[in-house]
């Protein structure tokens, strides 16, 4: 404040009529709202220090603001705990410099690398990360539960020539990756069953004390991904003895699949129809039911191979609720069984709020409870074979409720789902001998066997529960990587505050970035390969690159039409997989008849 700001203050207090004027408590008065609006009113400016902890609450901004050179590069770890974060790099000319968002978690590490390409005054902005798609009262609810916080884990300013020196060492690192997979992938004859194992003789000595072969995919819609597995079962079966077949798909609903493939029952189609999973109601999956029947109809009783859904979700329960319903009409029921399960059970398929199931269950535990007290007089009435039957059943429609359930998933603190998916296979094994060996057929983020990994929001996946169970020998969990083409979901829009779930299409597969799995796949100039991640060379750069977070293309069973990206997750390899098969180029599945149907039933019933 200078002399003339301060006789502009007097003549303004004149104006006013105030004639007598204190300098001191003038100039005092001038220099305090000076202090207020230019320091009280701002922003500080924070400073970026290795080990510092932060905490932010709700929506508020850190900023980060540096002085910084041409040719410099910034390198900026924050790991978060409790909050999803973003980071916004401008400059005073340019609101959004470049943002980074490249973990969607509410832990991990959030990475900031930025080349500078003009000397200047950079600001950071480190703030929650709150989805577009969030509005009105669901956006502020979210805000108002931020609480959460993170540390600076790294923070550096390269000179151009430590960056200079950084990309060399990089590139360096890179060749030897790549050098790695071109020698230590062997090439894939074709994805096609019935095309001989002369390129699969290598799995033997892998896989011959393995009891379960999890077998993933990237999404759940792609073709030659599906048709591979086929190829796999059917080595699986011929040369390695494995006598059963898991799927991702209701473990009640897939018995009608069971009964053709071991005695004809019905028809594949019809089969098929009754899982009630869309995404597996596809030709090249009926492909495989065929080869099952028919090769079952040429080997003795001990080797034909068995079809078993091992999922435990609200889906393809019908047979369960009706064997349930029966099963209770004929034994008369006691007065003491105090829930209608035919209305129980129409609830349960109709249910569209998912956030608090507890009345159901409580109801389906009754029924448990009514079953379990009066197990010698239903048994008596009935046989002991339909009475295990009938609580198999039930436990299934329980932990179907349970997995739906967002509250008690909320609770449990991990992947409820995926534990009780686990829970099946190792009954099956259990119920066929110690001998009983099974290929899993499921989703990459099921298969994959690391404990910290995420699925459908939450930790612990299913083969990282079967590898806690059986050891790290008898589970192995093969996944699989493609580079570009198409895949099959079904699509999805926002209508008001609601997700739309429309008809089913083909999206596109763009290529990932450089330095993902995918690209480093595409690298070794191979169409197809198997790579092995149980051993690999005691060399500084692979063993990074097994053990680092990176990115690959994965997609579910829905995505959304217009968008230029594909989606995708991020895995440390070893920990996640023991081997790997790569396609370069994948296409969408082909829905059958009865796939169509079920999508058009679910477009009329707004699901």
């Amino acid at each position: 404040m200078n002399i003339y700001t301060f006789k502009m203050s007097v003549d303004y207090f004149k104006k006013k009529g105030i004639k007598k004027i204190n300098f001191l408590n003038t100039f005092l008065f001038l220099v305090f709202t000076f202090v207020s609006n230019n320091i009280f009113s701002q922003k500080t400016s924070l400073s970026f220090q290795e080990g510092k902890e932060m905490k932010v609450i709700g929506n508020e901004i850190h900023d980060y603001t540096l002085p910084l050179t041409k040719g410099d590069f910034v390198q900026l770890h924050l790991r978060q705990k409790n909050v999803n974060l973003q980071i916004i790099a401008s400059i005073p000319e340019k609101d959004t410099l470049q943002g980074f968002l490249g973990n969607f978690r509410q832990d991990g590490l959030e990475i900031v690398e930025l080349p500078i390409k003009k000397s200047d005054t950079y600001t950071f902005k480190v703030s929650p990360y709150i989805s577009k798609w969030l509005k009105d009262s669901a956006r502020q609810a979210f805000i108002k539960n931020i609480k959460g916080g993170y540390i600076v884990e790294k923070f550096r300013v390269l000179s151009p020539k430590e960056y200079k020196a950084l990309i060399a060492y990089r590139k360096a690192q890179q060749d030897s990756v790549i050098t790695w997979i071109k020698k230590k992938s062997i090439p894939l004859n074709s994805v096609r069953a019935e095309t001989g194992f002369s390129d699969l003789e290598h799995l033997k000595p892998i896989l011959q004390n393995v009891r379960i072969v999890g077998m993933g995919e990237t999404s759940h819609g792609t073709k030659e991904i599906f048709q591979m597995k086929h190829r796999m079962l059917e080595f699986l079966v011929k040369e390695m003895g494995f006598t059963l077949f898991g799927i991702e798909a209701s473990h009640i609903g897939c018995q009608p699949i069971n009964d053709y493939v071991l005695y004809g029952k019905g028809s594949s189609r019809e089969a098929l129809n009754e899982q009630g999973f869309w995404i597996w109601n596809v030709e090249s999956v009926i492909d495989m039911i065929e080869w099952m029947h028919h090769y079952n109809k040429t080997v003795p009783e001990v080797k034909k191979v068995k079809f078993i859904g091992i999922d435990t979700q609200t889906v393809g329960l019908d047979l369960a609720y009706k064997n349930i319903s029966d099963f209770i009409d004929k034994t008369d029921p006691h007065p003491l069984l105090e829930v209608q399960v035919d209305s129980l059970f129409q609830d349960i398929k109709t249910i569209t709020d998912r956030s608090d199931l507890s009345d159901q269950r409580q109801q389906l535990y009754r029924v448990l409870s009514y079953l379990h007290v009066n197990e010698m007089r239903l048994v008596s009435t009935s046989s002991t074979k339909e009475y295990r039957k009938v609580l198999t059943d039930l436990r299934k429609i329980i932990q179907g409720l349970e997995t739906y359930n967002r509250k008690l998933e909320k609770k449990a603190g991990f992947n409820i789902r995926d534990e009780y998916m686990a829970q099946t296979v190792l009954e099956v094994l259990e119920k066929e001998g110690p001998d009983a060996k099974m290929m899993l057929w499921a989703h990459n983020t099921h298969i994959n066997k690391n404990p910290d990994a995420y699925t459908n929001g939450s930790q612990k996946p299913l083969g990282s529960v079967l590898e806690k169970y059986l050891g790290d020998t008898a589970y192995f969990a093969m996944g699989f990587s493609t580079y570009q083409g198409t895949f099959q979901a079904r699509s999805y829009f926002k209508k008001g505050k609601e997700y739309v779930y429309d008809k089913v299409g083909s999206f596109t597969i763009f290529p990932e970035k450089e330095g993902s799995l995918d690209w480093y796949f595409m690298q070794a100039e191979k169409d197809k390969f198997y790579i092995d991640f149980t051993s690999y060379p005691n060399h500084n750069a692979i063993h990074s690159f097994m053990h680092k977070d990176i990115s690959m293309h994965t997609a579910f069973s829905n995505w959304a039409f217009g968008r230029t990206y594909s989606p995708s997750i991020k895995i440390v390899s070893k920990k996640a997989f023991d081997g790997m098969i790569f396609i370069k180029e994948t296409s969408a599945s082909t829905l059958t008849p009865g796939g169509e149907k079920e999508i058009e039933k679910r477009i009329q019933n707004g699901k």
